[in-house]
C-alpha cells in the first residue's frame, strides 16, 4: 500500500508518498505567496489547491495511491455558502481583527469557564473570535454562511466532498468541548451561531471517505490533524512525557500528558489543552518566538553573514564553540516573549559581555539562552501535571549537533534527531497505516515510520555547571523588566 501525506502550511504545500515499509518514494513542496485583499493578508486556499493538483497528478502519474491524509496550520478557516463559494478568506492567526471580539467572549462566557471547556483562554487568535468580527461587521455576509472550515478540513472537503474534522484541529477554534468531543453548543449560542456551520468532528486516525475521482486515484481519505500534532506522531510522541521541539523561526515543544487539567492560570499562561491523537491524552505547546530568528539575527546583523572559509555560517561558528559553558547570560526575548508570560513588549538582554568576547562565544550564548528559556516553561508547566521527560528535536536547529548537545545538557533530558525533517507527513502516513490496517496501532506504525539519526545524553559535568546559570537566569526577566519599565 501506498500513502499519500499532504501538509498545507500558511505560504507552502507539501506531498510524501509513504511505502508500508516505510520508505519515501517521493517529496515535493511548492510555495504560493499571501492572498492579499484591500490592504491585508490572507491564507490563498486557491493557489494552494492549484498547487496540490500538480503535485498530486506528478505522483499518480507514477506511483498508485491507497490513501490520502492532509495535516495543516490552525485557527484560520474559510467561509462559504451553500453553493461553496469563497466569502471569505483565511485570516492569519497573528492577525489583530477579533481582539475586541476575544474580549467579548471573555465577558460573556468567563475565562475560566471557557478554558475548562475549550482548553483555551480567549484570544483573537482563535477562529472563534475572528468569526464573531465577520459577523458584528460584515452582518449580510454572515447570514450568506453555510460553512467554516479550517484549511484541513477544508482541502479534505475538496478531495472527498465529506466534512470532518479532527478533535486536535477543532480546539484551535475556541469553541470546541475538549472533553464531550464536540462544539460547544453553549459557547455558540451565546453568539447566535450555529454548530452546524462546523464540520464534524472525529478522531484523527479515522476513514472520512473515498476520493473524488477527479483527483485521479483510487483511494481514501484518512483524517489527519493540526500540523503540530501530526509532527508530534512522526516524531514517535505517544506516551505522557513525550515531547517534539521544533526548531525553526519560532521554536515550540509539544508535550503529551494524560490528564485534563482545569487551572485557570494554564491557559492565562498560554498553555493550551489540545486532545491528542492519542484517546485519553492531550497535548500542550510551549512556545519562544526567537529561536532560528535570534540566530539569523547575530548571522545578519551583527557579523553580515560572514562565515570564514567554511562552507557556511553554522560551520564557521560551531567549528571556534569551546566545550564550556560560557559565562554569558542571554534572555532570547528578541522578538517578545511568549509563555508563560505572554509579553509582546518583552525585550531581549545579553548580560557577562566583556572586551574578551568573542562570536564564537556570542553565538553558543544565544543557544544557550534559547534552552534556558525551554526548560523554564518546562519546569512552570509541571504545576499542571505536564512533565517533559524526552525530547525529539525537528526542523533546521535539529541539524546542529552541538545546539542538540547544549539541549541536552542544559534541560536535562535525552533528544534524539529524526532522519527526516518532515516529522509532519511522517505522522500522517501512520494515521493512514493504523486506518488502512497496514499497522495494529500507532504504536506499531511507530517501529515502522519513525527512525531516529542521532541521540544525545545530558553531560552530567557540563549539566551541573550550566545548573548554576540556570538559577540565575529564572530571575532575569522580572529583573530587566523592572529597568525598562
Amino acid at each position: 500500500m501506498h500513502y499519500l501525506s499532504i501538509d498545507v502550511g500558511t505560504t507552502g504545500c507539501k506531498c510524501q508518498l509513504f511505502s508500508d515499509t516505510g520508505e519515501i518514494l517521493a517529496y515535493s513542496f511548492d510555495e504560493y505567496d499571501f492572498l492579499r485583499i484591500d490592504g491585508e493578508q490572507y491564507v490563498d486556499v486557491d493557489a494552494a489547491l492549484e498547487k496540490l493538483k500538480g503535485m498530486i497528478a506528478s505522483v499518480t502519474a507514477s506511483h498508485a495511491v491507497d490513501s490520502v491524509c492532509v495535516s495543516s496550520l490552525g485557527e484560520a478557516f474559510v467561509l462559504l455558502d451553500k453553493q461553496d463559494n469563497i466569502l471569505f478568506y483565511p485570516m492569519l492567526y497573528t492577525d489583530p481583527r477579533g481582539e475586541d471580539e476575544a474580549k467579548e467572549i471573555a465577558r460573556r462566557i468567563g475565562e475560566e469557564k471557557a478554558f475548562s471547556i475549550t482548553g483555551v483562554v480567549p484570544h483573537s487568535m482563535y477562529s472563534l473570535s475572528k468569526l464573531l468580527w465577520i459577523k458584528n461587521r460584515y452582518p449580510d455576509l454572515f447570514a450568506k454562511a453555510d460553512k467554516v472550515m479550517l484549511v484541513a478540513d477544508y482541502i479534505g472537503y475538496k478531495l472527498s466532498g465529506k466534512r470532518v474534522i479532527d478533535y486536535a484541529l477543532a480546539s484551535r477554534t475556541g469553541a470546541f468541548d475538549v472533553e464531550k468531543m464536540i462544539f460547544s453548543k453553549e459557547i455558540l449560542d451565546a453568539f447566535d451561531i450555529p454548530t452546524s456551520l462546523f464540520s464534524t468532528p472525529m478522531r484523527a486516525g479515522s476513514i472520512v471517505g473515498k476520493i473524488g475521482k477527479e483527483w485521479g486515484m483510487d483511494a481514501v481519505l484518512v483524517l489527519g490533524s493540526h500540523d503540530q500534532v501530526c509532527t508530534s506522531i512522526g516524531a514517535g510522541a505517544l506516551d505522557a512525557g513525550d515531547a517534539v521541539d521544533g526548531l525553526g523561526t519560532v521554536e515550540c515543544i509539544t508535550v503529551v500528558f494524560d490528564k485534563k487539567p482545569n487551572d485557570l492560570q494554564m491557559g492565562k499562561q498560554g498553555y493550551p489543552c489540545v486532545p491528542y491523537a492519542v484517546d485519553g491524552k492531550y497535548c500542550t505547546y510551549m512556545l519562544n518566538y526567537s529561536c532560528g530568528s535570534t540566530v539569523n539575527w547575530l548571522r545578519k546583523k551583527i557579523m553580515h553573514g560572514y562565515g570564514g572559509e567554511e562552507k557556511d555560517f553554522f560551520a564557521y561558528m560551531e567549528k571556534g564553540m569551546k566545550q564550556a559553558p560560557t559565562s554569558l547570560l542571554v534572555l532570547p526575548y528578541f522578538g517578545g516573549a511568549s509563555t508563560p508570560f505572554q509579553d509582546l513588549g518583552a525585550t531581549g538582554a545579553i548580560l557577562g559581555l566583556t572586551t574578551e568576547t568573542d562570536d564564537y562565544t556570542l553565538y553558543k550564548a544565544l543557544l544557550e539562552g534559547t534552552a534556558f528559556e525551554m526548560r523554564f516553561n518546562a519546569n512552570v508547566a509541571t504545576m499542571y501535571g505536564v512533565n517533559v521527560k524526552k525530547a525529539v528535536a525537528t526542523g533546521g536547529g535539529a541539524n546542529g549537533e552541538k545546539w542538540m548537545q547544549i539541549k541536552a545538557d542544559i534541560q536535562n533530558i535525552p533528544f534524539k534527531v529524526l532522519r527526516s525533517s518532515e516529522g509532519g507527513l511522517c505522522g500522517c502516513a501512520m494515521l493512514q497505516a493504523v486506518a488502512l490496517g497496514g499497522a495494529k496501532d500507532l504504536y506499531a506504525a511507530r517501529d515502522i515510520f519513525v527512525r531516529y539519526q542521532k541521540s544525545y545524553e545530558p553531560n552530567p559535568e557540563r549539566r551541573a555547571a550550566y545548573e548554576k546559570s540556570y538559577q540565575k537566569y529564572e530571575k532575569l526577566y522580572k529583573t530587566i523588566k523592572e529597568i525598562y519599565l
